[in-house]
């Protein structure tokens, strides 16, 4: 079956100007957290008038903020300096799932021993809704809360530096859960691993909250190499795999 086509990019702005950050901080903050909720699409070119535009900014910023973000890898630099958001091959997502689970799931060990008893009762909340979203079809809804109970739970592990390095494995994997906004099929069958995670923060047991991370990780990465492009050949076509 081929996997449908990854739909088009559909970054919403909440571009926070009321802080005292300066605004080209605040356009890399939005727009990275954009590409971290898979709001940007595999190979999609990254334009400096476009993102402008949305962001309600001047190119300035933008541009200070693309360069940011081509450093760090999450935007890959073309022909022209024109910014594109790379594209997966399945063998470099499966790596990426690696270190994912190592660092995802050291966070949840270390949060099942440190969390508060407000911090679970809003994943447990948040995990009520992202199920709540899976039943009716959600999917923006569901990518969008899966996300911020997976980093409620990995902040409550009290650790700046895995969040921080967890934060830019996402920022890489991110655009490639686009591949998954059509497949209302996905979303109803991950939202039940999410509740063993919070059953065992609940129960304090880091092992078993490691385990149902990993677990979570593992049933995407199943569900996604069997649709990425499997070389970079591929890649450069523009192609995607079938199965």
């Amino acid at each position: 079956m081929a996997v449908a086509p990854p739909s088009s990019g559909r970054m919403e702005s909440s571009l926070n100007t009321s802080d005292d950050a300066p605004l080209h901080e605040n356009v890399y903050q939005e727009i990275r957290r954009n590409l971290m909720a898979g709001q940007f699409q595999p190979g999609e070119a990254v334009t400096l008038r476009g993102l402008a535009g949305k962001l309600g900014t001047s190119a300035m910023p933008v541009r200070e903020a693309l360069r940011r973000l081509v450093a760090e890898r999450a935007l890959d630099l073309g022909p022209n300096r024109t910014a594109r958001v790379p594209i997966v091959t399945s063998a470099r997502y499966a790596e990426i799932c690696e270190v994912r689970i190592a660092l995802e799931g050291l966070a949840a060990e270390k949060a099942a021993h440190l969390i508060a008893d407000n911090e679970l009762d809003r994943i447990n909340g948040l995990c009520a809704e992202v199920s709540a979203a899976a039943e009716r079809h959600d999917t923006l809804t569901y990518f969008a809360k899966n996300q911020e109970m997976h980093f409620s739970v990995y902040r409550a592990a009290r650790s700046p530096l895995l969040l921080d390095m967890i934060e830019g494995i996402w920022l890489r994997v991110g655009p490639t859960l686009n591949y998954l906004f059509h497949d209302i099929r996905f979303a109803g069958r991950a939202a039940a691993t999410n509740t063993p995670i919070v059953d065992a923060l609940r129960s304090r047991k880091g092992s078993a909250a490691r385990e149902a991370v990993a677990h979570d990780i593992s049933h995407a990465m199943v569900w996604l190499v069997q649709n990425l492009p499997q070389s970079d050949e591929q890649t450069s076509n523009g192609g995607t795999a079938s199965k």
